[in-house]
């Protein structure tokens, strides 16, 4: 199937991609939700579903057929901005009307914008809902510049203050508070592209979709005042006649598999700022399943452990992410994956969703302004809600800007692998809960691109895209990270000297004088060596060279390395490449049962010798060593002489995790490796 199919009636549209080799994801649009917003929801199709590849389009659209399984509920997840005191735009309303339930009230249109008392604050009709009920708008309150609406219901029965026509007194018995008070937008305007193309009703194919809206939120104080120098006429007819408070511009782009949008608010006046881009209710599960959610930074919060699988339906309160809860304080929470599992613990399908490190995403710009919330989860799971702001004045004119991804997951994955595009820039996200010695990520398009970080990361990364994918290694769990693919240098032309080359030829990994050097001192001590490689190379036999017979046998193999430290990864070994006898004199070669492939980049050759110490073999070393720099530790007094490696004493069977003891005087063995 092409990457994207879009059925398209009218406002409604369902986006239709490929999920699995044998299933499709089918997502719903809106352009004219609720308040005439942007949504991700409508009658035909109530939920994310997927379906069988097979599936017709009559099967999916209009209306989604019993072959689709609901898996997420996004009926909410079009995003509003927060004013410190109320949620509004999106599909959202200023909350702070109070509903009063009056039978035979009386009051028509002329009696709008009327102002009524309970004796201590003063309250606004804002519309006749019915003949039987009365929408007030709160009072507001004015604090250093800013005014906000107060949450408060009246304390007594509200009498007439001005503008009514009908003055009869308002009784209280069967209020209704922080009603939501809509509209509350205006001047929205809408576009539908795919590829860059209007989207007619009917069938259509492309890659992307994007659907662009801009809208004005007025402020509140400005809605009561505009509405009390109008008395009798609907706010609705005069919203653009209110002053405002700021414009908000989506993008949303459907790409296979997930969504990104970008949001930017500009401030038309002064006012208090909390916004998050995205919001997402919770996977939708089967009956006895449920869901877990991982995070990366952080650690315990709300009675879970976000570094492994949360059981978030057990979530109890609503749960702050703030500095005090992450692992690294200074880079705020930014993504998460979820997965909705069976009775049986078995994946269904997951989600992963968090912001991008762009605009005032960065997470230098965000740590300035999510202080106080970095993310947030309701213990309904209703909003699981990354904060690109929280609590940021904003003077008229100045504008905030985040991206957001969300991407649906296929099982099984022990990972979230993904590459996620916004301007013209591409972003690989690997998060993994568990500890793998080498691990691959797909990704073909971005081929030859180096990878620059972008966040924090704890893994073992190649910096370069190699033609199969990216490689890494996750040496204490959780494992995460995000780079940017930045373009490279040109792709190299001439074969690369050493590790390319035909499969069954081997090569050297260190060229030049060598020398022999003896294992004198060296029992039961692992000794490591920095190694380079300019790509990954998959191998399967390993030669060393004996020049003194020894006893015993030496136990080969190759670790990861560690950006963090610049040190070999304390985890197990990528591979035990197992032992070889150290006499005669001659070459040893190590024959693999199954092909091992070398990490591009840094990583780290063993050698320990074991079984028996009786005599110490001797090796072909390099006599040029390895020339490359070497954390001492503390204190200089480690430079003295020869500096090659790091050791661990203690090691008399298979390779296992590394406890580094401290620096060695072994010249690195020269080393060959056949490639496979």
């Amino acid at each position: 199937m092409p990457e994207l199919i879009v059925y398209r009636s009218n406002a409604l549209m369902s986006i239709r991609s490929r999920f699995d080799a044998t299933r499709d994801l089918v997502m719903p649009a809106n352009l004219a939700y609720a308040e005439a917003m942007v949504g991700m929801w409508h009658s035909g199709l109530p939920q994310v579903s997927i379906v069988a590849s097979t599936a017709t389009d009559a099967q999916v659209w209009p209306v989604m057929s019993a072959v689709g399984t609901r898996i997420h509920d996004t009926s909410d997840d079009n995003c509003p901005i927060n004013t410190g005191w109320s949620y509004v735009g999106g599909n959202h309303g200023y909350n702070v009307g109070t509903q009063i339930a009056v039978t035979n009230h009386g009051k028509t249109t002329a009696d709008v914008g009327s102002r009524w008392t309970d004796g201590v604050r003063t309250f606004t009709l804002l519309a006749v809902t019915s003949p039987s009920s009365l929408l007030f708008g709160n009072p507001y309150t004015v604090v250093d510049g800013i005014a906000q609406g107060v949450r408060v219901r009246p304390a007594a029965p509200l009498t007439h203050v001005a503008g009514a026509t009908n003055r009869t007194t308002v009784p209280v018995t069967a209020v209704t508070p922080d009603v939501q008070i809509r509209p509350a937008t205006h001047s929205h305007t809408v576009a539908v592209e795919l590829d860059g193309r209007p989207v007619p009703d009917g069938r259509s194919t492309g890659q992307e979709l994007q659907i662009r809206e801009s809208y004005v939120i007025p402020s509140y104080q400005g809605m009561i005042d505009t509405a009390q120098a109008n008395i009798g006429t609907p706010i609705a007819t005069i919203m653009n006649r209110i002053p405002s408070l700021c414009r908000v511009h989506n993008v949303y782009r459907w790409v296979t598999g997930g969504l990104v949008v970008s949001q930017t608010v500009t401030a038309l006046s002064r006012f208090t700022l909390n916004a998050g881009v995205t919001q997402c209710a919770p996977l939708t599960v089967p009956a006895g399943g449920s869901r877990r959610q991982f995070m990366p930074n952080v650690g315990y919060t709300g009675g879970l452990n976000w570094s492994a699988w949360a059981p978030i339906d057990t979530l109890t309160a609503l749960t702050d992410f703030t500095p005090a809860t992450l692992r690294e304080p200074a880079t705020p929470a930014a993504s998460m994956t979820q997965w909705a599992v069976s009775s049986g613990s078995i994946q269904l399908w997951g989600l992963a969703v968090g912001l991008l490190p762009v605009d005032d995403g960065h997470p230098a710009v965000r740590s300035r302004y999510t202080t106080a919330k970095g993310w947030f989860i309701s213990s309904s799971l209703k909003k699981n809600y990354p904060q690109l702001v929280w609590g940021r004045t904003m003077a008229a004119g100045e504008s905030v800007t985040g991206t957001a991804y969300r991407r649906y997951l296929a099982p099984y994955s022990a990972a979230t692998e993904i590459v996620v595009s916004a301007g013209g820039r591409d972003f690989v996200m690997i998060e993994r809960v568990g500890t793998v010695a080498q691990a691959r990520m797909a990704a073909p398009q971005l081929y030859h691109r180096l990878l620059v970080p972008a966040g924090p990361t704890n893994l073992a990364v190649a910096d370069r895209v190699a033609a199969d994918g990216v490689t890494y290694s996750v040496p204490v769990s959780p494992g995460y990270g995000m780079w940017q693919a930045a373009a490279g240098q040109p792709e190299q032309r001439q074969p690369l000297p050493g590790a390319t080359g035909t499969v069954g030829s081997y090569f050297l990994l260190l060229a030049g004088a060598s020398r022999s050097t003896g294992w004198t001192g060296a029992f039961h001590r692992l000794l490591l060596w920095p190694v380079h490689l300019a790509e990954a190379t998959p191998v399967d036999r390993v030669c060393i060279e004996v020049t003194a017979a020894g006893s015993g046998v030496l136990r080969h193999g190759v670790y990861a390395h560690d950006p963090m430290t610049g040190r070999p990864a304390l985890r197990g070994p990528i591979a035990d490449f197992g032992t070889v006898a150290v006499a005669p004199v001659g070459l040893r070669e190590s024959v693999l049962g199954t092909p091992v492939t070398l990490p591009a980049g840094w990583h780290w050759y063993a050698v320990v010798w074991q079984v028996s110490g009786a005599t110490p073999p001797a090796l072909r070393t390099s006599d040029a060593g390895s020339a490359t720099p070497l954390a001492l530790g503390p204190v200089a007094a480690a430079m003295s002489g020869d500096r090659y490696g790091y050791d661990m004493a203690g090691v008399s069977g298979p390779l296992g995790p590394v406890t580094l003891a401290g620096v060695h005087q072994y010249p690195p063995p020269r080393l060959a490796y056949r490639r496979a």
